[in-house]
């Protein structure tokens, strides 16, 4: 039950249900947990990965000169570090494990594309059927553009692959290369509900803000071309 429910007459809210194509890779944006990490690095210490090994032997020469550390040990002391690697991944739908993308995430994307399609304070719909609004339309959408369901599934419960990429931070002692490693997930279809209070842009508006979108991409690593996406489906269902 809801207000319309309690307070009876028609509903101010559009609904539209939509669905993306992601070209290549959606690349998960979400921090693991220690654990996560803990356990990639004691199974990728004895590999040929020269960047990893380069730490393990900093780390061994800074914390561990009079003796050979455990696995747990030098594990422990490698997250510790400034150039710890990191691992990026995906939420979960609790009922199912499929990997997902957040609502949250999507609604910040639209609010992104709108920005790009309609940067300043007006639009060409502002001037007719949402005259009376003040804002510019990124702030509108985030007052009356909703996204649903909390998570957006992917249609797997695993990633299809993981990456490492070479990132450079800057910490204590200077400028540092660092792993990071991101899961991702290749071409899934995301299907889901927009809902619009008042449904104040037109159709023209829409297919301007989705275009944008089309090549700004959405999850992580946007700036590497990653997540970008068709525009396959586009229904009002009320």
């Amino acid at each position: 039950m809801g207000a319309r429910d309690i307070f009876g007459g028609d509903t101010s809210v559009a609904r539209y249900r939509v669905q993306l194509q992601v070209i290549d890779k959606l690349v998960g944006g979400v921090p693991s947990s220690e654990s996560v990490i803990k356990g990639w690095l004691k199974a990728r210490m004895d590999v040929d990965d020269r960047h990893l090994q380069e730490l393990v032997q900093k780390t061994l020469a800074e914390r561990f000169q009079d003796r050979q550390p455990s696995a747990d040990e030098l594990a422990e002391a490698l997250l510790d570090s400034d150039a710890a690697p990191s691992i990026n991944g995906f939420k979960r739908i609790p009922e199912t494990g499929e990997l997902a993308y957040e609502g949250r995430c999507m609604k910040a994307a639209l609010k992104e594309f709108a920005n790009s399609a309609y940067p300043g304070v007006d639009w060409p719909s502002k001037t007719k059927v949402a005259k009376s609004f003040r804002k510019g339309l990124m702030s509108t959408a985030e007052e009356r553009v909703f996204v649903e369901p909390t998570f957006i599934g992917l249609g797997v419960t695993e990633p299809t692959g993981v990456e490492e990429r070479i990132k450079h931070v800057n910490g204590p002692t200077g400028p540092r290369t660092a792993i990071n490693r991101v899961e991702y997930v290749t071409r899934p279809r995301l299907t889901f509900t927009l809902k619009v209070h008042d449904d104040f842009l037109s159709t023209e508006e829409w297919a301007r803000i989705w275009e944008r979108g089309e090549d700004i991409g959405i999850g992580a690593d946007r700036g590497r071309s990653d997540g970008k996406f068709e525009l396959v489906g586009w229904e009002r269902i009320r």
